[in-house]
């Protein structure tokens, strides 16, 4: 994925971007129709997690599972091999998230910014550092690659089947035909337009966004600039039109490769289901 993408459908969806493969026209869709004036999601991240091809994958809660396996997988072996004192598996953070949290997640983005109490915090810093955990060393290294080699074949990553190649590929088509489409160009335009009237000129909001990442923290400026940049992609309807566009563009690529896509997430629930009967397994002796 681009910085737009998020296969989040789950963490990594909403925390990574996607690559687009296929470039080029894609004469399997033609531009889908919109309401006049289509509202905006509540906030970004729910724009993304709510897109047709975010239903062909893990889900935040389905990649809390799978880490949770992989961490119980992990630490079973490595007690097996004689670490007694390795540390319990980690529970990551709960998947249920307040307003406040989901709309700091993924504010910014092609479709603008959505989201003015997280623009006057955090301007255009949001991410959220992982804490480095204590890396192993000498045999505890040996042992613990090897164990997390053997959880990965307990559950086997779906990475580079067809079905996972596919909705990558079509993520991609759709996040590249939206930012073509001709509605978005004029809301795009609009939002520009607006940002020089607020004395910060700007033509795309992605890239006014990574401008300002460089710095350790959010200054004045650039909450000010965040701010602006919010109000505009209010104003200009941006963010409504943007995922509208990309609804409708996503829907008519799943239709056209329904088959594929319902097989993968079968082999997704499959690796589910395998994750749920590790974790409640009671450990080997």
């Amino acid at each position: 994925m681009s910085t737009t993408c998020v296969m989040v459908v789950g963490i990594a969806l909403v925390a990574t971007g996607c690559s687009a493969g296929g470039g080029g026209a894609d004469t399997t869709t033609t531009p889908p129709a919109i309401a006049s004036a289509p509202p905006s999601p509540v906030t970004g991240y729910d724009g993304l997690i709510e897109l047709p091809l975010s239903a062909y994958g893990t889900s935040e809660r389905d990649d809390h599972l799978l880490y949770r396996t992989n961490e119980a997988l992990v630490a079973r072996c490595m007690t097996g091999l004689g670490h007694r004192g390795y540390p319990s598996p980690r529970t990551p953070r709960s998947t249920t998230r307040t307003k406040a949290e989901r709309e700091a997640v993924r504010p910014a983005g092609a479709w603008g910014y959505i989201g003015r109490a997280t623009a006057e915090r955090l301007g255009f810093h949001v991410a959220v550092p992982v804490p480095a955990a204590k890396a192993p060393a000498g045999r505890e290294l040996k042992d613990y690659n090897a164990c997390w080699k053997k959880a990965g074949k307990e559950i086997p990553s779906l990475a580079g089947t067809r079905g996972w190649k596919l909705a990558q590929d079509l993520f991609g088509r759709s996040f590249q035909q939206t930012a073509a489409d001709s509605r978005v160009t004029a809301a795009r335009e609009r939002w520009a337009a607006c940002m020089g009237e607020a004395g910060h000129p700007a033509d795309d909001p992605e890239k006014l966004a990574e401008g300002f990442l460089n710095a350790e923290k959010a200054t004045p400026r650039e909450i000010a600039v965040a701010t602006a940049a919010e109000s505009c992609t209010r104003s200009s309807h941006l963010a409504g039109v943007y995922f509208a566009v990309l609804t409708g563009y996503q829907r008519q690529l799943v239709s056209t490769h329904t088959d594929v896509l319902t097989g993968y997430q079968r082999q997704v629930r499959e690796r589910l289901d395998r994750a749920e009967a590790i974790l409640s397994a009671p450990p080997t002796a």
